[in-house]
């Protein structure tokens, strides 16, 4: 069985993967995901789950540098709520 790889967060937002024993940055946790690797963030002081918000912070950077997600897309994302993973669509800009 494949368990999650723990990456813990630290009050000054430095990321340690405790696989690797190593710290880490956001474009090492997103060529995890890339690579299929089950990555699972936690607070190190109250070790409350920071997956999703880490994955979106991803997210956003990454539109930063090259926009992929149509304004609609996102727009009906915020409208909506978030819908469940296996039924959203990945909408992709044009052009």
């Amino acid at each position: 069985m494949n368990t999650a790889r723990t990456i813990k967060r630290y009050a000054n937002r430095k990321l340690y993967d405790t696989r690797d024993s190593r710290y880490v940055t956001l474009d090492h946790i997103a060529a995890m995901v890339r690579a299929g690797d089950d990555v699972r963030v936690v607070d190190n002081t109250t070790r409350s789950d920071l997956t999703t918000a880490t994955l979106a912070q991803i997210i956003f950077e990454e539109e930063k540098k090259t926009p992929r997600l149509s304004v609609a897309g996102l727009r009906k994302i915020i409208q909506g709520g978030m819908p469940a993973p296996a039924a959203m669509p990945v909408p992709v800009a044009q052009g």
